[in-house]
Formats: structure tokens, C-alpha cells, sequence
């Protein structure tokens, strides 16, 4: 311990006496282990740390699937949760849920929050219990009892100060009266969606049997102790096989997928975390990438250094210090080095994430989870010994017998390099511009894949566009009659507007939005096999100017009409609709009639006829990269007279040519002029809210291209570094050649030669293994391919032109030796 404690004191000397060299080389291994940091701690709070509830790998995430429909993954009806739970053998518990938001009034000002409604079991599944009052009993979910909710402990903290007599308030929730029977503890959220109110899932006994065609709750179950997951596979195989036959209905789970549905589950951890994984794990390599060229960085920094410290080797060999004495002391400078880097590293690259999740709140899941945990810490401090290690052995080239002996000899000097360390320099060299490759080519692959999903056509004109949505409260608004005339009244006052050209309303605000898959019965139309099912993608709900607002073009037919309003009832369909139960039957949609579900008759299942009018240009409605699925179009003002029905939860969207902030306020007083309780929710151009839709591939776009940028000017420095260095020791050379009738520009050419037969070989051998490491990027890209001939050619240029600049500095220098003097210093 006293020699360690030596090495550390003689360390710091001799640090102090080259702070620029202790400079460069902090900042260096600062960036390399601080991006190490940022993308582990990424993986950690993703990917490694368990969900936060109690033996959290017992839970199942259970949904429906579609396959005759396209859907990989959709909700299950109350029949089958009920169904499941009472069947099954395997399980402890199941509970179900649905996502959505609701309007709190909170005493400063109305808001809109993130909402969940569950079945009252849910919350006893995931087993968390609250930190005051207490969770839901049987008796919330029946018909006719007190409206109850319990709120999250942040919604708690931000909206009712901490009040501990919340519990047993009443606050207004959608404007209907709610008690507040339990406060969760901080951090509770159910499947990463970010709820700050919980409200207990009605389930009449008498009607919802009948009720198995609605699909809108996800399931969560809990395994018995000692059960697999495989046992519980196998007992919902069973449970399947006899399910019709037990259920008497044909819209049942089923084993045959073009039937019905199937019912599959996994760990609820697995579906939270989605395809994201391999993402983060690319990025995790590319980062190493990173840190492996500082490394080398450092690396010919040293071997550098160390050629002026040759005398001091040979001097502390005289006095009889061993080679791994001295080499101890390197490694112990190294790792000086790489704990101070580290720790600053670690600052900077948790602090620039941050920054970036902040941008992209909703770009990765559990996004909330990510924090600087001991994980993370003791991550940082692996890498950051290990990486002292690594470059603090560098020095080795110089601690060989032969070469100390040398130097004695010579007095320790030495006028140029050994060629075992000019090549190891080289190679290091090469080495980062290859790595450098490899990063920048994945990033370009993604940015242009970024580009191009930016770039698809989403079917209408987005360009000044402002859009944002208001909530109507069921027991505020019952009627369907009153919601019109609320939208018809404000966008009315908002076509006032000065600047504004255009105002309409929507159910569903596109590029992306929940499917909402809707058995729609079309007249004359019997599905036979192998022919599409009666099952519209989207239902949209627009007000009569919406087309025009949207600049949405109409192939055939016409739009809407105010003249609809009192007239027969109407609806409008999309090219892909038309396509797929139309066209191949050699049909036209125009004249056609579609039976929508209206709740008539005497078991409450008829429906009324409505006419297709016209043919509109299909519009993105589930993601730019998705296929346009089917869509119908019905017409609000006319819902009331013709389906007794209104959407209270509309998306306001207006044109002008104004910019958005000078349109904040006059939206906010027109909004407070209908009913002042009603909170604006996003408030945004459609340009946000395309780049929303986009955040994952934005997000991850953004952290490779930060990573490609810091590892192409760390591959510069190092070859504008070895550059330099040549030059300076190979002056006497030089001044020679000059002195013996060498031109400026042959010398030129000679150290510009040496710098770019260096990055050549770098950039083919980066190529080479970037047309194979690109693939890990394939599910990430959007109609681009890994190896993507523009990226890789603009990647080889841009590099080139960077790695020419880094060695035409030294070589320009090299040029401004004056022979005369390097002749009188020989």
C-alpha cells in the first residue's frame, strides 16, 4: 500500500507538470466513458431494471390478435376477461384495463391527464398497494355506485399540494362529482402509460355478456406460485379448444386465426419493452466504438509522451527499476486519468441524455425509469479502470530491455521512433477511421430513413396547420345535440379569426392514432373465404369543412355537404376501403350502401343504412411507415338525427397563415367563451405533431448521429495527432530533403501521401465491416436498405474530405521548415 500510495503522489507530479497533456486526456476518456454511461444507463432503466412491482416476473400481459385482420395485437371484451378468469388453472388473479384522459378540475385550472379505467381486481394483480386510503372493492364496478377514483402521487402533489385530506374529497372528473378513495405511491403507472387517474371499470352483470364483440380491455395476469410459463400456455391451449363450445358463441377465441381471434400473452415486461431492444444494444456497441477510439487516441498520445520520457526510463532503469515497476506507474497514471474522466464523463453524458429524453419524452418506453443508479455508477467505474488499463500499457513498446539499453547508450536521445511503435501508431490510426466509418454510415442509414419517413405523403397538406383537442364531459354534454353545437359554435368564432382560412373538427387526429376496427356490414357484400372481412380499420367523425381545411383531395364522387346536415343519411370512403370491397368485385363505392350499428330495434343490434357519396384520397391514420388501412367517413352535424350519437372528444384543426404563437391566445379565449372548464389539449402545428409521431427514430437517429460526430472528430484528432507528430520528429529528415533540392510541394505530397494512405485503408476496412454490422439496423430503417449505396458513398466522401483537411495542416507545416536551421541544429 505504500508503494501504491508512492506511484499515486509521483503520478500527480508529473501530471501537474503537463496539465494540457492531463487535460487533453480527461476530456477524451470524458467523452468516450460519458457516452458509454449515457446508453448504458439507457439498457439498465429499459431493459435490465425489473418492473416495479412485487415478483414482477409472474406477471403475463394477455391480448388478442387478428390475423385475418392484421392485427398483431388488440384488446379483449369484458365476456372473455370474465371467461379467462373463471377457467383457467394457472393463474393467481386477472384483471383487465383501458388507457385514455380525462378532464380533472383542479381548483387552479381544468386539465387533461392521462387516465386508466380497471376491472377492481387489476390493481390487487400487480400487487402495489397505496400510500393513502385505499384501492378499489367489487362494490365501485356496479352499476349506479358513486363515481371513485384514486390518483397517482404526483397528480397529488402537483394539482392538490399534497393535501393529506384528499382522500375522501370529492373533485370533478369529466364534471361529474368523484371521490378520491386512495393515493398510489410515487412512480406507479401501469405499462409504462403514464397515468395520473385511476377509475373503476362499471361491469353490469346483466348486459355485459352480451357484449363480446366489444374489444377494448388489455389483460394482466398473475401466475400461481410454481407455475410456468409454458404450463400457463398450455392452459390457455386447453382453455381455448373447449372455449366455443363453453361460450355457445362463434365470436369466441379460437385456435383457427381466419376464424375469429386467438388469445396470446407474454411477459408483461417483454411487451412493454417491444422491438426497441435490439436498438439499444446496437447502440450500446456503437458507443464502444466510441470509447475504443479514444482509447486508441490516448493510446498514441502516450506512446508520444512517452518518446520524451525515454531518459527518465532509462535513468530509473540504471537505478535499478524493473520493467514492471515501471510499468505500474504508467498503469496508475492511466487510471488516475480514466476515474477522473469517468466521473466527468459520467456527468455529462446522464446530464445530455437527459436533455435529450426531455425532447423526446414519449421516444423510448420506460423512459422514467432511466435514472443514475449504483448500476450505473459501478458501469461507469468498470469502464473507466478497465479503460486505464488499456491505454496505460501502451508505454510498454518503450519499456523493452533493448530499448532502455539504448537510450543509455545514447544519452537519452533519440532522434525518431522505433518501426514496431510507428506501425502500432498506424495502425491505431487506421483503426479509428474504420470504427469512425462503421458509426457514421449507421447514422447516416438512419438519418435518411428519418428523412424519408418525414417525407412520405400523408395524404393531405400539412403546412399551416395549428390543431388541438377539447374534451366534451359525458355529464356536462349528454346530449349528442349539444356536442354539434358546441364544435359548430367554436368553429365558428375560430373562422372569424383574422388570417385563419380554414376551421374543422375530427374524431381521430392522423398521422397516428389508435385503430379502432369496426364490424361494418356492407349491403349486398357476403365475405367468402379467402375474401377481406366486414371490418372498417378507422371510423372518422368530421365536421362539414374538414376536407377542405385538410386539403384532402376527392378522387370520386363529392364531399359533404351542408345540405347533409338535414339530408339522408351520408358517408365518405377511402381508396384503400374501395379497394378492398370493391374494386376486386369489379364494383364502384359511389351508390353504395354501408348498415352502421345505431342501437335500434328490439335487441338494441339495428343499424341504418347510409350512402356512399364519394371517394377521398387515403390519409395516414396508423403511423407514416404503416400501410393506409380502410377508413369511413361520417359526417358530425348529421350523427344526432341519423345514430343518435356525437363524439364528445374532437380534434380542431385551422389554417391560416398566421404563426402559431400569435393564434395561442385568441384559440384559449374562444375555447373559455364556450365553457371556461374545458382545458386545451396540445395545442400544436401539425408539423409537431408529425415529428411526435416520428420520436423513436428521431430519438435514436439524434444518439448515433451524436455518437458518429464525436467518434469521426476523435478519428480526426488522431490523424491530424500522429501527423504532427511525424513532422516533428521526422524535421531533420525533412529539412535534409529540402537542403538536397526538395520542393515545397513534394514535401507536401509526401506527408499528405503518409496521412491518406492511412485513412484509405481505414475507410475500405470500415466499408467492409459496416456492410455487415448495418443489418443489426435493419428493423430501424424505413425504405432504406444497410447498404445503402448514396449513404455509403456520401459517408466515404464526407470522411475523406475530414481526414484530408486533419493531415493537410501538419503537411503545410511541414512545408515551412527551413533547411538552413535544421542543418545548423544537427
Amino acid at each position: 500500500m505504500q508503494t501504491l500510495w508512492h506511484d499515486v503522489v509521483y503520478a500527480l507530479r508529473t501530471l501537474a507538470k503537463s496539465p494540457a497533456y492531463a487535460a487533453v486526456t480527461i476530456l477524451t476518456l470524458a467523452l468516450g466513458i460519458g457516452a458509454n454511461t449515457a446508453i448504458f444507463s439507457v439498457v439498465n432503466g429499459v431493459m435490465l431494471k425489473p418492473l416495479s412491482y412485487p415478483r414482477a416476473d409472474r406477471l403475463l400481459f394477455i391480448t388478442s390478435t387478428f390475423p385475418a385482420l392484421g392485427f398483431d395485437r388488440f384488446w379483449l371484451s369484458i365476456p372473455e376477461w370474465a371467461e379467462f378468469k373463471e377457467r383457467n388453472h394457472t393463474f393467481q388473479a386477472v384483471g383487465g384495463y383501458s388507457e385514455g384522459s380525462v378532464n380533472l378540475g383542479v381548483p387552479e385550472r381544468p386539465r387533461r391527464v392521462n387516465s386508466v379505467v380497471v376491472t377492481p381486481d387489476l390493481m390487487n394483480v400487480l400487487g402495489v398497494g397505496p400510500i393513502r386510503g385505499r384501492l378499489f372493492a367489487d362494490a365501485d364496478a356496479v352499476p349506479g355506485a358513486e363515481d371513485v377514483a384514486i390518483v397517482s402521487a404526483g397528480t397529488w402533489r402537483h394539482d392538490f399540494g399534497g393535501d393529506e385530506n384528499l382522500v375522501g374529497r370529492v373533485v370533478q372528473i369529466d364534471g361529474a362529482p368523484t371521490r378520491i378513495v386512495g393515493i398510489m405511491p410515487p412512480g406507479y403507472d401501469i405499462h409504462d402509460e403514464r397515468i395520473e387517474v385511476f377509475l373503476p371499470l362499471t361491469i353490469d352483470p346483466k348486459t355485459f355478456p352480451n357484449n363480446r364483440g366489444s374489444h377494448f380491455i388489455y389483460l394482466i395476469g398473475r401466475l400461481k406460485d410454481g407455475v410456468t410459463f409454458g404450463q400457463a400456455q398450455a392452459d390457455v391451449d386447453s382453455m381455448i379448444d373447449q372455449w366455443r363450445t363453453l361460450s355457445g358463441n362463434k365470436h369466441a377465441p379460437s385456435k383457427q386465426a381466419a376464424i375469429v381471434h386467438m388469445v396470446q400473452m407474454e411477459p408483461m415486461k417483454t411487451d412493454m419493452v417491444g422491438g426497441i431492444s435490439r436498438a439499444l444494444w446496437v447502440l450500446q456497441g456503437a458507443v464502444g466504438f466510441v470509447l475504443l477510439i479514444a482509447c486508441a487516441n490516448l493510446a498514441n498520445l502516450i506512446l508520444a509522451r512517452s518518446e520524451s520520457r525515454q531518459r527518465e526510463f532509462a535513468i530509473r532503469s540504471a537505478l535499478g527499476a524493473g520493467r514492471f515497476r515501471l510499468l505500474r506507474q504508467f498503469l496508475t497514471e492511466g487510471i488516475l486519468l480514466a476515474l477522473v474522466g469517468g466521473a466527468l464523463g459520467a456527468a455529462i453524458g446522464f446530464g445530455g441524455l437527459r436533455a435529450l429524453l426531455a425532447a423526446n419524452p414519449e421516444s423510448i418506453p420506460r423512459a422514467l425509469e432511466i435514472s443514475l443508479d449504483w448500476k450505473v455508477l459501478a458501469f461507469a467505474f468498470v469502464v473507466s479502470i478497465v479503460t486505464g488499463l488499456v491505454f496505460g500499457m501502451a508505454p510498454l513498446l518503450h519499456l523493452r530491455e533493448q530499448e532502455v539499453t539504448v537510450v543509455q547508450k545514447e544519452g537519452g536521445q533519440r532522434a525518431t521512433a522505433g518501426s514496431a511503435r510507428a506501425r502500432v501508431r498506424s495502425g491505431l490510426v487506421m483503426a479509428e477511421v474504420a470504427l469512425a466509418v462503421v458509426l457514421v454510415v449507421g447514422a447516416g442509414l438512419l438519418m435518411r430513413s428519418f428523412q424519408k419517413l418525414m417525407t412520405v405523403d400523408p395524404g393531405f397538406h400539412r403546412e399551416h396547420l395549428v390543431t388541438f383537442g377539447v374534451v366534451l364531459p359525458g355529464a356536462t354534454y349528454p346530449k349528442p345535440e349539444s356536442r354539434v353545437a358546441f364544435f359548430d359554435r367554436l368553429t365558428g368564432r375560430l373562422r372569424e379569426l383574422p388570417g385563419v382560412t380554414g376551421v374543422a373538427a375530427m374524431s381521430g387526429l392522423p398521422p397516428n392514432r389508435p385503430v379502432n376496427a369496426n364490424d361494418t356490414d356492407f349491403e349486398g357484400y357476403t365475405a367468402q373465404p379467402g375474401e377481406p372481412a366486414e371490418n372498417v380499420d378507422y371510423y372518422q367523425t368530421v365536421t362539414v369543412d374538414y376536407l377542405k381545411t385538410m386539403g384532402i383531395p376527392i378522387v370520386k364522387g363529392r364531399g359533404f355537404e351542408p345540405a347533409d346536415v338535414v339530408g339522408a343519411p351520408v358517408l365518405l370512403v377511402n381508396e384503400a376501403l374501395e379497394k378492398r370491397f370493391y374494386t376486386f368485385r369489379k364494383q364502384e363505392a359511389i351508390g353504395q350502401r354501408v348498415n352502421i350499428f345505431d342501437g335500434s330495434g328490439p335487441k338494441g343490434n339495428g343499424s341504418k343504412p347510409f350512402m356512399i357519396v364519394g371517394v377521398v384520397r387515403d390519409v395516414k391514420q396508423g403511423g407514416m411507415s404503416a400501410k393506409t388501412g380502410t377508413e369511413l367517413y361520417f359526417l358530425n352535424e348529421q350523427g344526432p338525427r341519423a345514430v343518435g350519437y356525437a363524439p364528445g372528444n374532437m380534434n380542431v384543426v385551422v389554417r391560416s397563415t398566421l404563426p402559431e404563437d400569435s393564434l395561442v391566445q385568441a384559440i384559449s379565449e374562444a375555447v373559455r367563451a364556450q365553457d371556461p372548464s374545458l382545458p386545451i389539449v396540445k395545442l400544436r402545428t401539425m408539423d409537431e405533431v408529425f415529428a411526435d409521431s416520428a420520436a423513436r427514430p428521431r430519438f435514436l437517429a439524434e444518439l448515433l448521429g451524436i455518437f458518429a460526430a464525436l467518434a469521426l472528430v476523435l478519428a480526426a484528432i488522431g490523424t491530424y495527432g500522429i501527423l504532427s507528430y511525424s513532422v516533428t520528429e521526422r524535421t531533420k529528415e525533412i529539412g535534409i530533403h529540402m537542403a538536397l533540392g526538395a520542393t515545397r510541394g513534394s514535401v507536401l505530397g509526401m506527408v499528405l501521401g503518409q496521412g491518406m494512405r492511412l485513412t484509405i485503408v481505414g475507410l475500405f476496412a470500415g466499408l467492409a465491416a459496416s456492410f455487415f454490422l448495418t443489418r443489426l439496423l435493419q428493423a430501424q430503417l424505413f425504405n432504406v436498405k444497410p447498404t445503402d449505396p448514396a449513404t455509403l458513398t456520401g459517408v466515404a466522401a464526407f470522411i475523406a474530405v475530414i481526414a484530408f483537411i486533419a493531415c493537410y495542416v501538419p503537411a503545410q507545416r511541414a512545408t515551412r521548415v527551413d533547411p538552413m536551421i535544421t542543418l545548423r541544429e544537427s
